[in-house]
């Protein structure tokens, strides 16, 4: 087939499909046969890949490596702009019922998102996401209300694409690439916000709010290194699957709550193992995602696990998902342990610079997070409680922060917020921070303090 009439055949096809689904019923069988025709086209091209790219830059089409420049194809550009989708990928694993629901979600009208759709009708093996740069959009745009939903969006995915390693599938390289693409573009958008939305976790969850955690983390790394566009969304992706080889570990080891003996951290370890030979053979996963997978559980020195494996310098993407890693474990509740304070984290990570991590790029995380995130419960030096709502620029122990209980731990009728830099007209410090607390201890839900 020509590459360029092959592939203005498949965008006409879907464009005929959309349109019919936007015009009839769902069982019309103008939709049924508009779809089937349109799953020919596409059967057509997985002959010569996995995977269908379909691109929208500027007025132009893009399928696969092939980009088309013709006019009649402008009303279909218009469309999946309209819908703020500048790009999809089509794997075999969608079948005709996925392919059927996409193009009745984008027949649709709505202002959620169409990855978040897709989501709620458990479309597989279909990924929507942007060609544009993540900075294109002004950094104020998202918003905590936003951020929630497109955290909350990517906690459920990560579920769907465990959930089918678990299985024996493959893990959906197009459902992770949707879960990056949404985080790359938040995380650009509004840092603070999803960074404080990672603080915020039970251990019911923990597996997928770790994945998206990690994900974030390493991508929020990764930017301070100047690293964006493919290869940013490259490393959110590695984060995002690091631990992916614990599908493969006993559930009673996974949660066990207490000391692993010597035969059962043994089990533990295969999982670096397990997760590489798992990416490596998924189709388009990139081969990134293998190598962090097998070496995130390495030190600088190279002791850790797998061992014995010679000499070897980690990828820098291995050392950002390891800080991330650790970081998020140490911080969230489990059904063994409580969560530490991030003072306490920053301490025992530092505690290890230069062995476990490499000191450079643990100073910069450091630096990142601050010495109390955005979303930490604090307690002030008269015993105030509040939640940290901004950091300072030159010194991390002097935060803003949305008092909400009192001396006597009242809530107050109304919420203060205090600029612990203030100092009064004798040049002292009006408030000051002196430890962070736990939620469950003063009953405040930093998040709902943060959105009011």
């Amino acid at each position: 087939m020509d590459s360029t009439r092959g592939a203005e055949e498949l965008v006409k096809r879907l464009g005929a499909a959309i349109r019919a689904s936007s015009l009839y019923a769902p069982t019309h069988p103008i939709v049924s046969r508009s779809v089937e025709i349109l799953t020919g086209s596409f059967e057509a091209h997985f002959t010569e890949a996995p995977t269908v790219t379909i691109g929208f830059l500027g007025s132009d089409v893009i399928v696969g490596r092939t980009r088309l420049r013709n006019p009649a194809l402008s009303s279909i550009v218009r469309h999946f702009r309209d819908r703020r989708v500048d790009k999809v990928s089509f794997s075999r694993d969608m079948g005709v019922s996925g392919l059927r629901s996409f193009v009745a979600v984008m027949a649709e009208r709505s202002a959620q998102p169409v990855f978040e759709r897709l989501a709620a009708v458990g479309v597989k093996g279909i990924g929507v996401g942007t060609i544009a740069p993540e900075e294109a959009m002004p950094i104020e745009h998202l918003g905590l209300s936003t951020a929630q939903r497109v955290y909350g969006t990517a906690v459920s995915a990560a579920e769907s694409v465990w959930g089918a390693a678990t299985a024996g599938e493959e893990p959906d390289p197009a459902a992770a690439r949707t879960i990056i693409d949404a985080l790359a573009t938040a995380v650009s958008q509004d840092r603070t916000s999803m960074m404080a939305l990672t603080s915020l976790k039970s251990h019911d969850t923990y597996t997928f709010t770790h994945m998206v955690n990690v994900s974030l983390l390493t991508m929020a790394q990764a930017r301070t290194l100047g690293i964006t566009g493919p290869l940013l969304r490259e490393f959110g992706l590695a984060g995002l699957m690091h631990d992916i080889g614990k599908v493969k570990t006993p559930a009673e080891i996974l949660g066990k709550p207490g000391r692993l003996t010597g035969e059962e951290m043994d089990i533990m370890k295969r999982h670096v193992v397990d997760g590489a030979q798992i990416l490596r053979r998924t189709p388009e996963m990139p081969s990134l995602a293998a190598v962090v997978a097998f070496e995130h559980h390495l030190k600088q020195d190279l002791s850790g696990y797998p061992e014995r494996i010679g000499h070897r310098t980690l990828n820098l993407c291995t050392m950002l998902v390891s800080i991330a890693d650790v970081f998020d474990a140490l911080r969230t509740k489990r059904a063994y342990r409580d969560e530490l304070p991030a003072a306490r984290v920053r301490v025992m990570l530092d505690e290890q610079s230069g062995t476990t991590f490499e000191s450079t790029l643990l100073q910069r995380f450091v630096t990142l997070m601050g010495a109390f995130p955005v979303g930490t419960l604090v307690r002030l030096e008269l015993g105030e409680v509040g939640v940290v709502i901004g950091e300072h620029a030159r010194d991390p122990f002097r935060p803003k922060v949305k008092i909400v209980l009192d001396r006597r731990g009242y809530r107050l009728p109304e919420p203060l917020v205090v600029d612990t830099s203030d100092r009064d007209a004798r040049g002292r410090f009006q408030y000051s921070v002196m430890e962070a607390v736990n939620q469950d201890d003063v009953g405040v839900d930093p998040i709902t303090v943060l959105a009011a």
